[in-house]
């Protein structure tokens, strides 16, 4: 019989404080003696008071300069910081808690450069270019004790709980570890151009070694996107969350790894997205085949996977709807390839509550997509007596 397991979680975060020197400039006026002779006197108090009153101006200007300096400030020292890449959901880049947004903006037949945006809260100018760069991130540390064995110390990866006990060493009489691997580090740009805004987006953090609590520097995501560039939708290219992936329909929890029914994948791909009206958003991406495995054999890359999503948003509440299409090949031993069409099909959403609640679901079926998900199964097994590939049916849920 199975032990109880309990797991105890304890996160605190260290955050940054912007702080912005503001320039000041003072004026002081000089004065002179008075002669003699009434008419040169009144000529040279005329010339002071208009002396007096460009002074004055010149006060009144730098009084306003000022007061849109101190708006700025508490502008940034109320929030201002660049967009994470967690759910982070897709945020708006703007927004500091949101996730990054991919939405579409037009752009006219004969686009000319975008303007810079000296407003965007956070960001700086890169070296007196148009570029402008937002660096940002955060320190974490984990404390978790956990009552039994488990392979992962820092994320509660349920494939690595010990089905049939579990050693010492993988803390069957209980283990607490401290973790700083959560910890992130962004960089974010946008440049305009003549083909519309080029935004790059770079994301690290510690967890290259999921199963250990040694920090270990790992790439989240890396990719750029230039909007507008395709029929009027954005084009982007390089490693981001799956088109497969719903960030928005995520519920907001504090272990690190989420639902283990969870569509959760991050991987290089070219992806086309654009918005249609103000409620729809379209996105379709060839794709890294994602992670996952054959039981039994190798994987050969051949294609990559077709990815396809529809999202329906109003308010804060949206309705999603993804596909994906796969060519799967596996070869053991370098023996003859087998081949199978692996496919998939999600429904997600999220829809806002009073009380500032939300209520999220996700559910999803398909057959050799294990590798999409948080804890899935393998892709499928290689049977060596007929050379063939038999794909996993996989039905996964969360509410």
């Amino acid at each position: 019989m199975q032990r109880a397991r309990s797991r105890w979680v304890v996160t605190t975060a260290l955050c940054t404080l912007a702080v912005v020197a503001v320039p000041l400039t003072t004026a002081a006026a000089a004065g002179s003696g008075s002669p003699d002779d009434p008419e040169e006197l009144e000529k040279i108090i005329e010339a002071q008071q208009q002396q007096l009153e460009a002074q004055q101006r010149e006060l009144d200007a730098q009084r306003r300069m000022l007061q849109e300096l101190l708006e700025r400030v508490e502008t940034l020292s109320a929030g201002g910081t660049a967009a994470s890449d967690r759910p982070m959901a897709p945020v708006a880049p703007a927004a500091p808690a949101a996730p990054v947004s991919e939405a579409a903006t037009k752009q006219s037949e004969a686009p000319e450069a975008a303007p810079v945006e000296p407003e965007w809260p956070g960001s700086f100018s890169l070296f007196g270019s148009k570029t402008r760069l937002a660096v940002g991130g955060f320190v974490q540390l984990d404390v978790i004790h956990d009552t039994d064995a488990i392979g992962a110390p820092c994320q509660f990866i349920t494939g690595t709980i010990p089905t049939d006990g579990g050693s010492r060493v993988d803390g069957a009489d209980g283990r607490t570890s401290f973790c700083v691997n959560t910890s992130r580090l962004t960089f974010e740009s946008r440049t305009p151009t003549k083909l519309g805004r080029l935004k790059t987006f770079l994301s690290l953090d510690l967890f290259g070694d999921a199963l250990s609590t040694s920090p270990s520097l790992r790439i989240r995501q890396a990719y750029g996107e230039l909007e507008g560039a395709l029929w009027g939708g954005d084009l982007l290219f390089g490693q981001a969350w799956g088109t497969y992936v719903d960030l928005e329909a995520w519920p907001d929890i504090l272990d690190f790894e989420g639902p283990g029914s969870a569509i959760a994948t991050r991987q290089p791909m070219v992806r086309w997205s654009k918005g249609v009206g103000d409620h729809v958003d379209i996105r379709i991406a060839f794709e890294q085949p994602g992670d996952g495995s054959v039981q039994g054999a190798d994987i050969l890359t051949r294609w990559p996977d077709l990815v396809g999503a529809v999202k329906w948003s109003r308010g804060g509440s949206h309705l999603r709807a993804g596909g994906i299409l796969r060519d799967l090949r596996a070869s053991a031993n370098d023996g003859p390839a087998a081949d199978a069409t692996g496919w998939g099909v999600a429904g997600s959403g999220r829809v806002t509550l009073p009380a500032r609640s939300n209520f999220v679901f996700e559910a999803s079926y398909g057959e050799g997509v294990g590798g999409y998900y948080n804890d899935g199964p393998p892709n499928g097994v290689y049977n060596p007596a007929t050379s063939s590939l038999d794909l996993l049916p996989l039905f996964a849920y969360y509410l």
